[in-house]
């Protein structure tokens, strides 16, 4: 299936649309074209317009739903970018009861309230599709992970994927901290990483950040349970 410019034209405007969508903070609006750029550029790297044909009526539901969450994603990482949020650790979400703090501009207001603004309230038969992404991602670690025989490496890997912002630590201090011994630990996790997403692929699903992915997919299941 060829990613053809009608179809690559039709997909670069549904991204468009969820971008407005989304930004809707007036001081956000001068990133905009870049979010749209970066979402359009990632997933076509990862051949997404070409695994999918935009008119099949049957997937657009679930075509919309990952662009959104791409976009999402691009837009957090363009905030990041400019210093605006973070999210924060597990302990600082307990103290300060919010998952994101603003670094930069009180005036942007409180960043955890727009996150869930942006946050759409999806479709049962998107929530389906969501939590069955979430456990592939779940099956292939677990079996990938199956075949580890050291231990440390094993549990490394398992704080990194699914828990990394909880620690705090960079890639290589929580190696240490695991006793993983590597002159390359965050290479090591991309390696892993690309061995999951390859897993995943079949479906759909394409890992690339996986603790920030995982988070995304919790907080969209999390949604939509809390409105159902």
């Amino acid at each position: 299936m060829n990613a053809d410019k009608e179809n690559l034209g039709k997909y670069l405007s549904l991204i468009k649309k969820v971008a407005d969508w989304k930004i809707k903070d007036p001081t956000h609006h001068d990133i905009k074209e870049d979010v749209v750029q970066e979402a359009f550029i990632k997933l076509l790297k990862i051949g997404f317009f070409a695994r999918n044909e935009f008119d099949d009526e049957q997937i657009q539901k679930q075509i919309t739903s990952y662009i959104s969450r791409t976009v999402q994603t691009c837009y957090m990482d363009q905030l990041r970018k400019l210093g605006y949020n973070r999210r924060l650790t597990k302990a600082e979400r307990e103290s300060k009861g919010k998952k994101y703090e603003n670094i930069i501009k009180d005036q942007i207001g409180d960043v955890e309230e727009k996150v869930e603004t942006l946050i759409q309230t999806v479709t049962p038969d998107q929530y389906i599709f969501i939590k069955e992404a979430y456990q592939w991602i779940k099956d292939c670690f677990e079996s990938l992970s199956a075949g580890i025989s050291n231990l440390n490496k094993k549990r490394f890997f398992h704080a990194a994927f699914w828990r990394l912002d909880d620690y705090g630590l960079s890639i290589k201090n929580l190696a240490e901290q695991f006793g993983y011994t590597s002159a390359n630990p965050t290479r090591d996790l991309k390696h892993f990483t690309s061995k999951v997403s390859h897993c995943t692929e079949p479906y759909g699903v394409v890992v690339t950040s996986p603790n920030e992915q995982i988070q995304i997919l919790l907080e969209l299941i999390e949604n939509s349970e809390a409105v159902s």
